[in-house]
Formats: structure tokens, sequence, C-alpha cells
């Protein structure tokens, strides 16, 4: 077998040296599997997460990838443990998240779907415990995951011809993997794996005007809206 089958790498977009720095400790102190590669690939001066995301992509062989943003902590240390034995378990599970929606409603927006799943940290101005509905079996099956974390075991371009900002790469990636015919999952956790310090919500009219690119390409779409 391919050495690039033992191989993980991880993703960050970083502009934030001490956040990342924090970020990276977290990724060092998991426990690693046997056998297992493991690299860390930091991109920087990235036009947005998309482009960032497909540069790092093309350069690496590893064949699992995680994508995470660099104000996210894994807490799980047998994270590596639990995600390559899922996948490896399952072939069709393309791309797995922590927390994500069943099904997307019309307006694309995915926390405002009656269906949540998954649960993480979160430090805003406190620290805040976001839980929604426990992810049923090995995964549960899933429309869209957040993009804090995005594990992938396959490679499909992300959109930055259609996403060149900061919103909707994620769930334009979920519904990617759906065309492809592979699976989108949100992991089970017994606990909250990660700590996400994502700072003040907002939402913006930039982030609507990507939701509305979003529902040009993806709205007549019959597999964007529920899980494969």
């Amino acid at each position: 077998m391919a050495e690039e089958n033992y191989s993980v790498c991880f993703v960050t977009c970083v502009n934030d040296e001490e956040m990342y720095t924090l970020c990276l400790q977290h990724i060092q102190s998991l426990f690693v599997p046997p056998g297992v590669h493991v690299e860390c690939v930091a991109v920087r001066g990235a036009a947005n997460l998309a482009s960032g995301y497909n540069q790092a992509m093309r350069n690496s062989h590893a064949k699992y990838k995680v994508y995470l943003h660099q104000d996210a902590y894994i807490l799980n240390r047998n994270f590596l443990y639990d995600l390559l034995g899922l996948f490896k378990k399952y072939p069709q599970l393309g791309l797995a998240g922590l927390v994500g929606s069943g099904s997307l409603p019309t307006n694309a927006v995915w926390w405002e779907s009656g269906e949540l799943f998954g649960k993480v940290l979160e430090y805003r101005s406190t620290y805040n415990y976001l839980k929604f509905t426990d992810a049923g079996g090995p995964y549960q099956s899933a429309a869209a995951v957040d993009g804090l974390l995005i594990a992938t075991q396959y490679d499909i371009p992300w959109r930055e011809d259609i996403f060149d900002g900061w919103h909707f790469y994620d769930v334009s990636q979920s519904c990617e993997f759906k065309r492809k015919g592979y699976t989108v999952g949100i992991l089970p956790q017994a606990e909250p794996w990660v700590l996400h310090a994502c700072g003040v919500m907002y939402t913006d009219d930039v982030y609507y005007r990507y939701r509305d690119r979003f529902l040009l390409e993806y709205g007549q779409d019959p597999t964007a809206f529920g899980p494969n």
C-alpha cells in the first residue's frame, strides 16, 4: 500500500500566528496510530479559504486531510484513531464534520434547519457549549457541515471559482461531495472534540451575497438540500 494511504495532512489558512501556534500545539499532542504520518500545512496569504485549501490539497499527497480554522483547538487526543477508524470502515463517507444539519432549509442557512446535529465548545466573549442532537450510529448523514473542521478521505476541488470569500465554502463543499456520490457525515462525540475560539458572532451583507451565489449554483440540485 502506498505511503500516502497512511498519511494525514492538517490544513489551516493562517493570518494570526498566535492562534495558529496554539492550534498546532493541540495537533501535536494527538495520539498517532502506528504507521500513520502526520503533516501540518499552514497557508499564509490566501485570498480566501477555498483557494487556500485547494493550494494545500494539490501540494499534499496525504490521503486524509483535515481542514480546520486557526482558532479550532482539538481536545480529543484520540481524534486520529476515531477519525481514521471511521473512514477506513466506511469508504463511502467522503467528508465529515463536527456540527451541521441533516437537511438544508430553502434559504440555505444550515443553522436555521430543524435538523441540527453535533456539538462544539465555543469561546466568544464567554465559553459556550453548543449542543445539538447527538449524531446517531457510527456517524450522522448530513446535508452540510460547518467549516470549523472538515475532514476528507478523497480530494475534490473547493469551488473557489464561486466562493472567493469566507462564506459558504463549507456548505458548497458538502454539496460537491454529494454530487460525486459520497456521503457527508457528522461525527459522534460523547464530549466535544474541539474548542472553537471564534469570537463574536456576526452575519453581514457579504454572507447573504454568497448565500445567493450558493442558491444560483445548487438551488435546483436535488442533492443539495438533503443527505445522500
